[in-house]
C-alpha cells in the first residue's frame, strides 16, 4: 500500500535519469508492496529511445501531456494521448520525440526494459507466455481529445469526466477529473475508495485550503479522511486514479 500523501510539490523533486535511456523522471510516489511506481517524465527534443524491442514485467500507462512521442515508428502520440500495456507486451523498437514530451506514467512494477531480440511484427503484441492477467485491455493509443466529457456523478455543476481505461475485475479506473475556469463548489472523493491524482493543467484548491499546481501530486488511501476541491478560479485538469 502508498503511503497516505495529502499533498507532494513535484517541484521539490531532484530529476534522475531512467535505466540510462537519456530519459528522466520525478518519481512521485512508490507502492512498497507492489513495486508500482508513478512518475513524471521528460525527454527533450530529439530522443530516440535506446532499449529496442522490449516489453515490461508490469503493466505502462501513460498520458502525454505536451510535446510528441513515436512509438515503434508508426504511431505518433501528442498532448492528450493514453496509452495502457499490460505486462508482457512487446514494444519500443523505434521510440523517438521529434520535439521532446512530458508524460505522466504509471508502472505496475518496478521500471524495468526485458529485451527480447529482434520484433517478431510490425505492431505491438503478446510475448509468448509473459502477457500479465488483467483487467483492462490493451490500448494503444487513445485520443482523449475525442472524448467527450460528462458530468461528474452527482455533481457539483462545472465538474467533468473522461474515463481512460476501467479493469473489469476490480473496478479500478483512469479518468480525467476537469474543472470548468470559476469552478468553486464542493466536490467530494468518495472515502471508501482510494484517490492518487496528479494536476496536469491549471491549479486548484481543497477545502482546507491546500492549493495544488502543475503535477503537484497527491494520494489518499479508503478510509484516510474526506477529500472536498472546492475552487478553480482558472481551471483546471486531473490525471485520477480511482480504486476500490
Amino acid at each position: 500500500m502508498r503511503a497516505h500523501i495529502p499533498y507532494l510539490d513535484s517541484e521539490s523533486l531532484e530529476w534522475e535519469e531512467v535505466l540510462n535511456t537519456g530519459a528522466y523522471r520525478k518519481v512521485l510516489s512508490v507502492d512498497p508492496v507492489t513495486t508500482s511506481e508513478t512518475t513524471f517524465l521528460r525527454v527533450s527534443p530529439g530522443w530516440q529511445g535506446p532499449a529496442g524491442a522490449h516489453y515490461h514485467s508490469g503493466f505502462e500507462e501513460a498520458l502525454v501531456l505536451s510535446g510528441d512521442v513515436d512509438l515503434n515508428g508508426n504511431d505518433l502520440l501528442v498532448a492528450d494521448s493514453y496509452l495502457y500495456r499490460p505486462g508482457g507486451i512487446v514494444h519500443g523498437w523505434v521510440d523517438t520525440s521529434p520535439s521532446g514530451s512530458d508524460i505522466i506514467i504509471k508502472m505496475g512494477s518496478a521500471t524495468d526494459l526485458v529485451s527480447v531480440g529482434e520484433r517478431e511484427h510490425d505492431h505491438e503484441y503478446d510475448y509468448k507466455d509473459k502477457r500479465v492477467a488483467d483487467g483492462r485491455p490493451h490500448i494503444v493509443h487513445l485520443r482523449t481529445g475525442d472524448r467527450p466529457w460528462e458530468p461528474w456523478p452527482g455533481g457539483p455543476a462545472g465538474a467533468h469526466k473522461k474515463s481512460m481505461s476501467l479493469d473489469v475485475n476490480t473496478t479500478a479506473e483512469t479518468l480525467l477529473l476537469k474543472l470548468d475556469e470559476g469552478f468553486k463548489g464542493a466536490l467530494s472523493l468518495a472515502t471508501d475508495r482510494t484517490w492518487e491524482f496528479v494536476v496536469v493543467e491549471g491549479r486548484m484548491s481543497l477545502v482546507d485550503g491546500t492549493t495544488f499546481n502543475m503535477i503537484d501530486y497527491s494520494h489518499r488511501p479508503a478510509c484516510s479522511g474526506e477529500t472536498v476541491i472546492a475552487e478553480s478560479p482558472g481551471g483546471c485538469t486531473l490525471m485520477v486514479w480511482d480504486e476500490p
